[in-house]
């Protein structure tokens, strides 16, 4: 092949491109390369070693470009690009800062920019470049979508909020944007929203898993039982079943009164794992709802002894009105004293230490203290205060004739 003009030698190099001829490309260029190296035929070898899926070739002949021609904003753009592809995220963030500063103005290069300080987590960073750019262009949908991811991740929900309600207008098929936009609602203590967003989702995906899941779990934890369990009875149907989900099924049963039903289902999950915690204290209780209380009394029992500790006010309790129904009242007392020390929050206890006292005639005096102690440490917040304010004047009485 003879010396052509560098014209004509151009294009037969984007023309063996062109034809995705890549190694032919590079043989040609090679050749040339020796006589007359320049800046673009490094940067051509670079993008036929791209497409040919050489990364660390393709980067070499884009240094060997910027040695040339160090101000060069291609070459930036693609080695940052590169680099991306191979995880150098960091170098990625150098090459497209060097480009912006030579291109302030360009929002690609700052859409460019923030996107690569996302992969680098340095959230804080992303936003501030995202923020700029949704002042200058806040119609693209590209960048709503990133601006509201960089909120997100740097923590800032009320914005995320914002953009990504604007972009899932543009967009509303982006499932994870759902799922951020609810999370940001939730970190904002915005329920409603949260799981209106996630209805949403789950509507428009119905087939999504992980979309009916999350809609579950979050009206678990926002304890609107009655809707989680409808979204559980329905997920049931459709995939397999998974401890924490069953679990979370019983525990909506019980709490909607379903407590046959749900005894059967945490029964199942008992089988599975007899020694969780949940499962123990919702057998108690559904077993104490249903009056088993030998039954709820070795549940309870057993989930405070396996429980961690911020647990076990609440578990005392219920296993002092167990050991009330068993007539094992210093069992009960013991318990509802125990459950007042972990937690003195909990003054409607005082009041059922007293009941417990006075009405199997165990100790009128000790009755007497807990009312007068009830109605001191609960004040305005006493439930009961007419009954207790009652039942301290006959008492009075009754311990003065007893005298």
């Amino acid at each position: 092949m003879g010396i052509m003009p560098l014209l004509g030698f151009s294009q037969e190099i984007d023309l063996l491109l062109l034809n995705q001829k890549y190694e032919q490309a590079i043989e040609l260029i090679n050749q040339k390369v020796q006589t007359e190296p320049s800046a673009e035929l490094y940067f051509k070898r670079s993008m036929a070693y791209r497409q040919l899926v050489n990364y660390p070739a393709a980067i070499e002949n884009l240094n060997a470009a910027l040695s040339v021609d160090p101000t060069n904003i291609t070459y930036l753009t693609n080695r940052a690009d590169l680099y991306q592809s191979i995880g150098s995220s960091q170098k990625a963030v150098a090459d497209f800062s060097r480009a912006l500063s030579l291109k302030p103005n360009d929002l690609l290069l700052q859409y460019e920019l923030g996107k690569a300080y996302l992969w680098v987590n340095d959230y804080s960073k992303a936003y501030k470049e995202f923020e700029k750019l949704q002042a200058a262009d806040s119609t693209n949908l590209m960048f709503n979508k990133y601006s509201a991811l960089a909120a997100f991740k740097a923590g800032k929900y009320k914005t995320a909020m914002a953009w990504y309600e604007k972009y899932l207008l543009q967009n509303p098929n982006d499932l994870s944007a759902y799922m951020n936009l609810s999370t940001s609602y939730e970190k904002s203590r915005r329920l409603d929203k949260c799981l209106e967003t996630l209805r949403i989702a789950h509507n428009r995906f119905p087939d999504n898993r992980a979309a009916h899941l999350t809609y579950a779990n979050t009206a678990f934890v926002g304890k609107n039982y009655e809707l989680a369990q409808k979204i559980y009875d329905a997920f049931l149907l459709k995939y397999d079943t998974t401890f924490p989900t069953l679990l979370n099924q019983g525990i909506c049963m019980y709490h909607n009164k379903h407590t046959e039903v749900a005894l059967e289902v945490l029964e199942l999950c008992y089988s599975g794992n007899p020694n969780d915690v949940y499962v123990n204290f919702y057998l108690g209780v559904c077993h104490k709802r249903l009056k088993h209380q030998e039954l709820a009394a070795r549940y309870l029992d057993f989930a405070i002894h396996i429980s961690i500790p911020e647990f076990h006010p609440e578990m005392y309790h219920h296993l002092a009105q167990v050991y009330g129904a068993l007539r094992e009242f210093e069992k009960s007392i013991a318990a509802y004293k125990k459950a007042y020390e972990l937690d003195s929050r909990k003054v409607e206890v005082l009041f059922e230490i007293a009941t417990t006292y006075e009405e199997y005639n165990f100790n009128k005096t000790l009755a007497l203290n807990y009312y007068q102690n009830y109605l001191k440490e609960a004040g305005e917040r006493a439930e009961n205060a007419n009954y207790a304010l009652d039942r301290v004047k006959l008492l009075k009485e009754d311990l003065f004739f007893d005298e």
